[in-house]
């Protein structure tokens, strides 16, 4: 009698990578035709909310060790992106292109605020983490926290992570969301904007946010 075949991690991994992209790109789709609740950003650069969705309670730590909670997102901008140390390709590369979108930004607005949330508290310390964003910018902001108080967050904002089959503990890669989150000085989510994009194409993508936002609720 022959044994059941068995999905080896990194199929099961890959496989719900799949399902969620897949998921993801339905929703795009599906929004696409309810204008009343999503928005969608020329180029499917994005998307960003009529409404704004509230944020709930979190206990997190930002690289200097000071707390960081829901009120830290008020009277900022916040671009809020989850990643990790150690990534390869996605991380890295975002930030990049957030360092080059930033400097053009932050003039025009001056409270617009980036922050990298870990979403490998087990490797990534206070100290790797701050030296970590800083190198991409001085104003970049590192946190992490307790993997609960993390979960409550990504959790709210649908931020997928699944760590990947590794050789030992301190040699993993993790698959995750790569949106960029786009936060309103109230505190609430506001939208998020798509992997892949270059600087100039995202500085043009914020800024048809911005226009979009004070369109709906002038």
């Amino acid at each position: 009698m022959q044994n059941s075949p068995v999905i080896s991690n990194t199929k099961l991994i890959t496989l719900i990578v799949f399902i969620c992209a897949a998921l993801i790109t339905s929703l795009f789709v599906y929004h696409s035709a309810h204008k009343k609740e999503l928005t969608q950003l020329s180029d499917d650069r994005g998307i960003v909310f009529p409404v704004p969705r509230d944020i709930k309670t979190f206990d997190l730590l930002k690289h200097n060790q000071a707390s960081f909670k829901p009120v830290d997102f008020r009277n900022h901008w916040t671009l809020l992106f989850f990643g990790f140390t150690h990534c390869t390709t996605i991380c890295p590369t975002t930030l990049h292109m957030l360092k080059n979108a930033y400097t053009e930004l932050h003039p025009r607005y001056p409270n617009l605020q980036v922050i990298l949330v870990s979403l490998d508290p087990h490797r990534d310390t206070l100290t790797e983490l701050a030296a970590y964003t800083t190198s991409f910018h001085s104003d970049f902001v590192g946190v992490t926290g307790k993997l609960q108080e993390i979960r409550k967050l990504q959790s709210q904002l649908g931020v997928f992570a699944a760590r990947d089959e590794a050789t030992s503990d301190d040699d993993y890669q993790i698959q995750h969301t790569s949106s960029v989150m786009l936060i309103n000085p109230q505190g609430k989510w506001a939208g998020l904007f798509q992997y892949g994009m270059s600087s100039k194409e995202f500085v043009h993508a914020f800024n048809e946010a911005m226009q979009k936002q004070m369109h709906d609720h002038a």
